[in-house]
């Protein structure tokens, strides 16, 4: 039977880059993170334990939060969320279970400085075309 609180790869994957896609909560600890720095498109990285400082910066969102496996640290944050009002899944299997199905990962150093509102802009091709940058 599916989880109610959580999402699938699959799922998660045919939301990114959509007017109302997720906001990607990344909260691995800092030694799975030197593991691998790579991030998830959109994401942001914040730490699990602070949730309580910084969860009302996603009220009226919907988040997906992703640790390494997909257990312990996303299920308590997103749950957390949800107690705060915020629509929250955690993203099954985790970092773990994205990058083995071939999800999309950008090396954090290489991602441009947010704006004053958060945002980035993410190029998807190395010519792209007017119509296809995404914002």
């Amino acid at each position: 039977m599916p989880s109610t609180t959580a999402i699938t790869v699959s799922q998660l994957s045919r939301l990114i880059g959509l007017p109302g896609a997720h906001a990607i909560i990344d909260v691995r600890i800092e030694e799975d993170y030197s593991a691998d720095p790579r991030l998830l498109p959109a994401s942001n990285r914040r730490d699990f334990k602070t949730v309580s400082t910084w969860a009302s910066e996603f009220a009226g969102s919907r988040v997906t939060v992703v640790c390494q496996r997909g257990q312990k640290l996303s299920q308590g944050v997103a749950a957390w969320l949800r107690h705060e009002g915020i629509a929250a899944e955690s993203l099954e299997g985790g970092f773990e279970a994205w990058r083995d199905g071939n999800g999309p990962l950008i090396d954090a150093g290489k991602i441009p400085p947010r704006d004053e509102k958060g945002r980035t802009v993410w190029v998807t091709r190395a010519r792209p075309k007017v119509d296809r940058i995404a914002c």
